[in-house]
């Protein structure tokens, strides 16, 4: 493909592993200069090192992304490494904290709304003034079915994937009439390291309620995320994309054990 990103930067967070080392690597496929933000720095360093082996240009830099100082300072050395910030994807999210509201400790429900949607909302702080001089930019957001329909166990993640719609959408609105655009898109289960620690049955349930009876392999998130960064892209806006493989009832809901007999810890 040709989405002509040559001589772009894109910010990608998460690029550690999984959907946002995908995209990493095919916007770095694409042209563009990749900056490589996550908490974990050794696999961020790791999807750098599988991008200039292709004879690309891109930066790791560990960031908390509950905190501001720290975004700041990540987006500042992108910048000074490659530029001003044409493309933003927010792939990260703690996936992992999962309890019943009942259960939920404050703490976890706290960090976990830090990282998936205040971490999003400091990164188009860091961006949205460069891309409005240059009248140009793309915002993508990676939420979830569960911001949609909630998800039995995920009071967090579930909420902050809901607030991350809204603020991509808000975006959206305020930021259009000045070159950028903003969208959200949501995978089915994809095929990562995450994923593939589940429970044998709990895959099983997953893949056959899925409409091609597979899991989505992270590339294929990554291309569409690819067009919505390239100038093609330029009519969409705002919107919500399905890249789920079809039709299908919310997975993570196949969970959906009766009360506390789920003891989420």
């Amino acid at each position: 493909m040709d989405f002509n990103l040559s001589g772009k930067t894109a910010v990608v967070t998460g690029g550690a592993r999984g959907i946002g080392r995908a995209v990493c690597l095919v916007l770095a496929e694409e042209g563009a200069n990749v900056g490589i933000l996550d908490l974990g720095i050794e696999g961020a360093e790791e999807t750098a090192r599988m991008i200039r082996e292709k004879s690309g240009k891109a930066l790791a830099v560990k960031v908390d992304l509950a905190d501001y100082e720290s975004v700041d300072t990540a987006f500042g050395k992108v910048v000074s490494e490659f530029g001003p910030v044409d493309v933003m994807v927010y792939v990260a999210a703690i996936t992992d904290n999962m309890a019943t509201i009942k259960k939920m400790e404050l703490t976890k429900w706290k960090r976990e709304i830090a990282v998936n949607l205040s971490g999003a909302f400091y990164s188009i702080k860091q961006v949205c003034n460069s891309m409005i001089e240059r009248k140009w930019g793309r915002l993508i957001f990676v939420s979830s079915r569960a911001g949609l329909d909630g998800g039995f166990g995920q009071c967090s993640y579930s909420s902050s994937k809901m607030g991350l719609i809204a603020l991509a959408k808000t975006a959206a609105w305020e930021l259009a009439r000045m070159g950028i655009t903003s969208n959200v898109v949501f995978p089915g289960l994809v095929n990562t390291p995450a994923t593939q620690s589940l429970p044998k049955d709990v895959m099983q349930r997953i893949v056959a309620k899925n409409t091609m009876g597979r899991l989505q392999e992270p590339e294929e998130l990554a291309y569409t995320i690819a067009y919505l960064a390239s100038e093609q892209s330029k009519g969409i806006n705002g919107a919500e994309i399905m890249v789920n493989m079809g039709p299908q009832k919310f997975a993570f809901n196949l969970m959906n054990l009766p009360g506390d007999e789920l003891a989420f810890q």
